[in-house]
């Protein structure tokens, strides 16, 4: 039987990431527009729509973790749109990019004078790795059959909530600092 601490939990950790991100990107989307071009894996002129559509996709996933009775296929988009962002980190990655913009829009993101202090990492790739393993109490319970949600569950899942948010934001602190000392 699933816990469904852990399934509400990780649904609205992963959710308040998802929607955190899609608005810094919906916030300045031609700054976003101008990452995406700048990962140069789309044919010119199509960075703008790609952005676009990726922070919509972004924040469709974050709201649907938020609802029990779409949580499944949101967590199914939510790898989706974490498993793009990560194979296009990986790809330039590969080709020894790491001085442009993550488009990530927080910490590790360049700031808008386009300073260095971001870029690209492998470390963004494992952080990328962890938020999708987020989405697995979310695919587990679309499997199979929970318990009941308590009322007293309500505290520990938004303790759990609260402290995976925490930490996430603890770790993307942390990842910027190194990126910025490693440009130093």
């Amino acid at each position: 039987m699933n816990d469904p601490v852990l399934l509400y939990g990780g649904s609205a950790a992963l959710a308040c990431v998802l929607l955190l991100g899609a608005l810094e990107k919906l916030k300045d989307l031609a700054a976003f527009s101008r990452a995406v071009a700048a990962y140069d894996l789309l044919p010119s002129g199509w960075s703008g729509a790609f952005a676009r559509g990726y922070a919509l996709a972004e924040a469709a996933a974050g709201v649907m973790l938020l609802m029990p009775s779409v949580q499944a296929p949101g967590a199914a988009l939510a790898l989706l749109v974490l498993a793009v962002a990560t194979l296009a980190l990986a790809v330039n990655l590969a080709r020894g990019l790491r001085d442009i913009d993550c488009g990530c829009g927080g910490p590790a993101s360049r700031g808008r004078d386009g300073a260095p202090g971001g870029g690209l990492s492998w470390w963004l790739v494992l952080r990328n790795a962890v938020l999708a393993l987020w989405t697995a109490p979310v695919l587990i319970a679309a499997a199979g059959q929970s318990r009941s949600l308590q009322w007293a569950d309500a505290a520990a899942v938004f303790g759990l909530a609260m402290t995976a948010v925490g930490l996430y934001f603890t770790a993307n602190h942390l990842l910027a600092s190194h990126l910025k000392l490693r440009n130093l």
